[in-house]
């Protein structure tokens, strides 16, 4: 069984949005409201596209490159990362400007939090559209070293979270 194949690729990707309508209803034994849905299908769809492309690069380290070479699957591996990726871009998009729009709808109640969450968003995400069309190999080296630092990552995780416990109580 190939693990690239495309019915094993949509199994998977219809798999993790499970995980957007889960959070899209969540909701905190209070009167729930639009704002909070969207923000959580905001951190539905962030999860969803981000444990997509995380764990196919894992795999991917994990597989033996015997295997890839002698099967002649490496051609079907770089057109479904080229799947993910775009799986990745698109939720990713759609998670930030549902944010966005969460943000908008409860302005009233911003804190240094919030702030802080929309500015590491605004450059994750400013970052990923530089990356994906910009064409010098310089600006594509430097826009990766901002895109991929494992400290934004943990502080996008970390000011979510921080988000979710301070605005919950």
């Amino acid at each position: 069984m190939h693990y690239t194949s495309s019915s094993y690729f949509k199994i998977v990707m219809i798999a993790a949005l499970v995980f957007v309508p889960a959070m899209a209803f969540a909701d905190n034994g209070k009167a729930s409201s639009t704002a909070v849905n969207i923000g959580w299908a905001s951190i539905g769809c962030g999860l969803a596209a981000n444990l997509a492309l995380t764990s196919f690069k894992l795999a991917r380290k994990m597989i033996p490159m015997k295997v890839l070479v002698g099967s002649g699957s490496s051609q079907n591996l770089a057109s479904t990362y080229s799947k993910i990726l775009n799986f990745h871009i698109i939720l990713n998009s759609i998670g930030f400007l549902l944010g966005l729009f969460h943000g908008y709808l409860l302005l009233r109640g911003l804190d240094y939090i919030s702030l802080s969450l929309v500015v590491v968003m605004t450059v994750s995400m400013l970052s990923g559209i530089i990356l994906k069309y910009a064409s010098g190999n310089n600006t594509k080296f430097f826009v990766r070293l901002v895109h991929s630092q494992f400290i934004l990552g943990v502080m996008l995780v970390t000011l979510v979270l921080l988000h979710v416990i301070t605005k919950w109580h």
